[in-house]
């Protein structure tokens, strides 16, 4: 059985869709890279994704029952997590604190958060740890290089102990000393939860290369192809899409 599970999603806002007939399955342990020009849909696919937007048609699956629905607080709890393109965090709390509001409030201990941060737990170091932020624990979220700002949000979200991780361009505006070390703990990643269903989003196509087992391609709302990295790649749908003729074939 499929992780997650779009069955002919269209999404659109009053207008012309932005979603069209999507279908797409990801699996335990599999991640899918969506890529695309501007416009294509994919934030908005992301979006539905998460529940913050309802498919206007189509079912949404998740571990097999349908929550096309659901909403984004019924999925956070049912295991999904996410990021997005501007990383939010709280800029005036450290790094511990960050990542220890996101623990409670998944576990909807609100009053002890209105009450002050807590000490941190395990699983909490566990997060940090795993980001690479390590000794990076009492620094203020404000003072972060741009990679360390995106790894702190990818830690709030693995403090929730996801099954489905969503990362909206997890190393948009890095600089190159940055995103070597994210693309690292995404490998990382990987390897310590392989349980663990990841979809990313990114433009940066030695990122998406690096990462991802399956890429899929959209196209105006449409899915334009959907498979392995180098079938994607190398396809001149691909090249006339996306890319560009100037991305040689052979490129990794």
């Amino acid at each position: 059985m499929s992780l997650l599970a779009l069955h002919n999603v269209h999404k659109h806002y009053g207008g012309p869709p932005v979603v069209q007939d999507v279908t797409l399955t990801v699996d335990p342990g599999e991640t899918v890279a969506i890529i695309g020009p501007n416009g294509a849909g994919k934030t908005t696919l992301f979006s539905v994704m998460a529940g913050e937007r309802l498919a206007n048609q189509g079912r949404v699956e998740l571990f097999g029952k349908d929550v096309t629905r659901a909403g984004a607080r019924r999925l956070a709890h049912a295991g999904v997590a996410r990021t997005f393109q501007i990383a939010r965090f709280f800029p005036s709390k450290t790094v511990e604190e960050n990542v220890t509001i996101a623990a409670q409030t998944t576990r909807r201990r609100y009053r002890r958060f209105w009450a002050g941060v807590p000490r941190p737990d395990d699983d909490v170091g566990r997060a940090i740890d795993a980001t690479g932020l390590t000794g990076l624990r009492p620094v203020l979220a404000s003072t972060l290089s741009q990679g360390n700002r995106k790894n702190l949000e990818i830690a709030m979200a693995l403090v929730q102990r996801p099954r489905l991780l969503l990362l909206d361009e997890p190393t948009a505006g890095m600089g190159v000393e940055d995103l070597p070390r994210t693309v690292a703990v995404l490998k990382d990643l990987r390897q310590s939860r392989p349980d663990l269903a990841i979809v990313i989003t990114a433009h940066d196509m030695d990122v998406v290369f690096a990462l991802a087992d399956r890429v899929v391609l959209m196209a105006n709302g449409r899915i334009a192809l959907d498979g392995r990295p180098e079938e994607v790649r190398d396809a001149p749908q691909t090249r006339e899409i996306y890319l560009g003729n100037s991305y040689g074939g052979g490129a990794a």
